[in-house]
């Protein structure tokens, strides 16, 4: 029982850290102002996918993720035309 409890917990700080790692890949998209910046992006959100990829919901979030640096992208290069 006590083991059960442990991993339940566990799984509860795991998502936790899931959802902080998720509002900071959100942070790096939005401050991109140069395709430098995007592409640190874009690797910041492959290793989101990597490190929580089997977790639920997980493609759904890097999915969004990635339709967000997607458009920052396009902001940034009509920033510069």
């Amino acid at each position: 029982k006590d083991l059960n409890k442990f991993f339940y917990i566990g799984k509860i700080c795991y998502i936790s850290i899931m959802k902080k790692a998720y509002i900071k890949a959100l942070r790096v998209v939005r401050s991109c102002n140069n395709s430098a910046h995007i592409m640190g992006a874009y690797n910041f959100i492959y290793n989101f996918r990597i490190r929580f990829g089997k977790w639920t919901g997980c493609e759904e979030l890097t999915k969004k993720l990635m339709e967000k640096c997607a458009i920052q992208r396009k902001i940034v290069e009509n920033k510069y035309d």
